[in-house]
């Protein structure tokens, strides 16, 4: 009695050790009957944007970004014009890294405060164009940061 109770625990321990390690053709019971579990599909985007684009122009207008134009397109592609549930989440238009980790701000408004800060930093040539400046200090990995950019347009209907 003791030793079949023990095969039967072994047996079972045995079968969760596979759903474990197989999860992902759960309760195959053999090559042509499978009944597979699918996780739930996380979107990535928000169906509409997060935030209007005339108020994050104005609200770089007023404190003063250099070529806010340029700016407003950065954030636009980092974010797929405001959509981006990972950065919208974090209030975090311009995907600031911080030790491999996505930054979060208290709301959009603080995300552009610190652009304000990073470009008063760095951009110390006003002379120099601001594509060149983003392509000289390596604004982004792509090669193509640039020329992808440059495409963005700045749609203001929702």
């Amino acid at each position: 009695m003791k030793s079949s109770f023990r095969l039967i625990r072994q047996c079972i321990f045995v079968f969760l050790i596979a759903l474990i390690f197989n999860s992902d053709n759960l309760f195959a019971f053999s090559d042509s009957t499978k009944v597979v579990v699918k996780k739930p599909k996380k979107e990535k985007y928000y169906k509409r944007s997060r935030i209007a684009v005339e108020d994050v122009r104005n609200y770089m207008d007023s404190i003063g970004i250099l070529n806010s134009d340029i700016v407003l397109k950065q954030a636009l592609l980092e974010t797929g014009h405001f959509k981006a549930k990972l950065l919208m989440d974090k209030n975090n238009l311009f995907a600031f890294r911080f030790t491999k980790r996505y930054m979060s701000f208290i709301n959009w408004q603080a995300s552009v405060d610190y652009y304000k800060k990073w470009q008063d930093k760095f951009y110390t040539n006003q002379s120099e164009n601001y594509y060149d400046f983003l392509k000289r200090i390596r604004y982004a990995r792509s090669p193509h940061y640039i020329k992808v950019l440059k495409q963005v347009k700045a749609r203001t209907a929702q």
